[in-house]
């Protein structure tokens, strides 16, 4: 099957009419003398073709010029093969939108593009009664058209494919779009678009023939693929902070960077020259001073490689998503935290001892007092810990802008997770050591008196006993609550070193929530998740300077941005909130194709080719064209034409 990737260009065409028209209106007039009448009929026959009265009699010249318009035309549409899809078939494409799937060719164009372009030669060379599925396979398999035979809803669903952070989810992809074609007629296939940079093997599902088709050739990166900031402080500076990187070369070559440290409003705050050898990893540390903002936030660190020491130019490798990475530096020293009822001491003790936290007393009472007295006063920013009588929800005058840790509620909830009847003395069966606020904690051999289970399945438990959880978390968009439902002084637990460790891993996590904005840090390219009122417009800017918005439900507003990485400024009325995003992935870096890809049925390779263009035809029209014209011009220079 032939397409034409240009077929606009037919309307040179229409210069037919013209040419014959010319032809036509031509007349000539000689002296000719006729030797014989059997000469006669031949002259007649020419002196009629010269006048426009008379119907028209062939004429090679006519012929060949005509010929010569027909071939440029075509030529310039642009005819090509596009491949065979039977009558009726349905055709499920899946488009690879990973982060290494905006890494650029030589031709400028990103691998994304690239696939965007098959995807829609594809759409175009749908036979009679055939329909086309697009599948957008990133974190998870989506499906950005149902099968149809529309070109302009397919056109609409490619336009609106973009790279993500996440990785490809191709498996999940093919097994969806096999489902959908599992009925589908004979000569029904799936094609998949991917740069084939995954780590491993790709298992592909049965029942429907897969065809992989590559899109990118090998390209050398290099990446920054770690970040953090600690603070070092002296008696001489005291805001001094250690900006740490972990930068990875994908290739066969060295290269030579420089890293440059950047802070908003500062400008470069340290920078380095580093050579990275060909996979093989190099860490970078940079001190430099980084005090607080006017408001006591932390300042925003952000680390770009570039080949100059100016970073005017860029890396100039395959991606540049991850030349840039930021990082919340140790920025406010103290940590506002809010004692809401009587704490137990074993808390205040734990509180207490740590210099960087800055203690308040009050009362759910004196916070929705405090609220009222002053509507539009901001929220609370740093811990809530809420001991014996908790709200069932976050109270009005402190939104859980702020993290949350209730002990011992009293109540039948808390924070918007039920309690059970009291069990006396349970015993702790198990605990999530993957949690960070248990990051080197133990509960074996801690005993406690008696614990209320938390129920229902709002809440994460990350301390079960026989009687159900009785340590959970609560994740919401604008914060965290940790629920504790056991008095620590009514147990053993303070006693060991582990209940010191959980108070500090858990202000810890508190402390890089509120220097990242109060919003969860992720990958680039998911939407952003903003807390607001309902009905509430947030509007977002992200680092590229683009805006967008949208309207908050539910108690959050979730915004679709870019793929960029950086700091993502949000507005939610008066209020405003910051957002960290990095790409950070050394498999995403690597834009190397690597995958190999077998069939579940048997566990055979898929052979991944490289994507093709569509074998043009216009060389060789534009070959026969030259040939028409050098007979054309042979013609009309014959002796004797004139």
């Amino acid at each position: 099957m032939m397409e034409l990737l240009s077929p606009a260009s037919l309307a040179w065409l229409g210069l037919l009419g013209p040419l014959v028209l010319l032809y036509v209106l031509k007349r000539r007039r000689e002296a000719r003398v006729v030797g014989s009448t059997l000469l006669w009929e031949q002259a007649l026959r020419d002196l009629r073709a010269e006048r426009p009265w008379k119907k028209l009699i062939p004429h090679l010249s006519l012929l060949l010029q005509a010929l010569v318009l027909i071939a440029g035309a075509v030529a310039l549409a642009r005819p090509a093969g596009a491949g065979q899809i039977p009558q009726g078939a349905r055709l499920a494409v899946i488009v690879d939108t990973s982060a290494s799937m905006a890494a650029r060719e030589a031709d400028g164009r990103s691998r994304l593009d690239h696939a965007k372009s098959a995807a829609r030669a594809l759409a175009r060379s749908l036979p009679p009664g055939g329909t086309m599925m697009l599948v957008e396979a990133g974190a998870e398999a989506a499906v950005l058209a149902p099968a149809t035979s529309d070109g302009s809803i397919l056109e609409r669903a490619i336009d609106r494919l973009r790279t993500r952070g996440s990785g490809a989810g191709i498996e999940g992809a093919v097994a969806l779009a096999a489902e959908r074609l599992r009925d589908a007629s004979a000569g029904s296939r799936i094609v998949v678009l991917t740069d084939a940079a995954i780590d491993g093997d790709v298992v592909l599902a049965g029942g429907v023939p897969v065809e992989v088709q590559r899109v990118g050739a090998a390209g050398e990166n290099t990446a920054i693929v770690a970040i953090d900031v600690r603070a070092r402080p002296s008696e001489e500076s005291p805001d001094r902070a250690e900006i740490f990187a972990r930068l990875v070369r994908f290739g066969t070559t060295d290269a030579e960077v420089w890293v440059s440290a950047i802070v908003e409003g500062r400008g470069v705050v340290a920078s380095r020259r580093v050579r990275v050898a060909p996979d093989r990893a190099e860490g970078v540390v940079m001190l430099a001073d980084l005090p607080p903002d006017a408001s006591g936030r932390a300042a925003v660190v952000r680390v770009e490689l570039a080949s100059d020491e100016e970073g005017t130019h860029g890396t100039g490798d395959a991606l540049s998503l991850d030349d840039v990475a930021v990082a919340p530096s140790p920025g406010a020293r103290r940590l506002p935290v809010f004692l809401v009822g009587d704490a137990p001491e074993s808390i205040r003790r734990v509180l207490l001892a740590d210099r960087d936290v800055e203690l308040f007393a009050t009362s759910p009472e004196a916070l929705a007092q405090r609220r009222a007295d002053d509507p539009d006063a901001p929220d609370l920013d740093g811990l809530l810990v809420f001991a014996g009588a908790t709200p069932d929800a976050p109270p009005s005058g402190a939104r859980l802008a702020a993290d949350a840790l209730a002990i011992a509620p009293t109540g039948d909830a808390a924070l918007g997770v039920t309690l059970g009847p009291e069990a006396t003395g349970p015993a702790i069966v198990s605990w999530d050591e993957g949690d960070p606020r248990l990051r080197f904690v133990s509960f074996r051999d801690v005993r406690v008196a008696s614990a209320r289970p938390i129920t229902g399945a709002s809440a994460r438990p990350i301390v079960t006993s026989e009687a159900g959880p009785i340590v959970a978390v609560l994740e919401r968009p604008d914060g965290e609550a940790t629920i504790v439902a056991f008095d620590p002084d009514r147990s053993d637990w303070p006693r060991g070193p582990g209940f010191v460790v959980f108070v500090r891993n858990l202000l810890e996590r508190v402390r890089a929530r509120r220097a990242a904005g109060g919003i969860a840090p992720g990958a680039i390219g998911e939407p952003l998740r903003v807390p607001a009122a309902d009905g509430e417009t947030v509007v977002v800017r992200a680092p590229d300077g683009s805006s967008s918005s949208a309207t908050a439900r539910g108690g959050v507003a979730i915004v679709d941005v870019p793929a960029v990485p950086g700091t993502y400024q949000a507005e939610v009325g008066r209020r405003r909130v910051h957002a960290l995003r990095n790409l950070l992935s050394s498999e995403e870096s690597d834009v190397r194709p690597r995958a190999r890809f077998v069939s579940r049925e048997g566990g055979a390779e898929v052979s991944a080719s490289e994507r093709r263009e569509p074998r043009e035809a216009w060389p060789w029209l534009a070959a026969a064209l030259l040939v028409i014209l050098a007979i054309e011009v042979v013609w009309a220079t014959r002796k004797g034409a004139a």
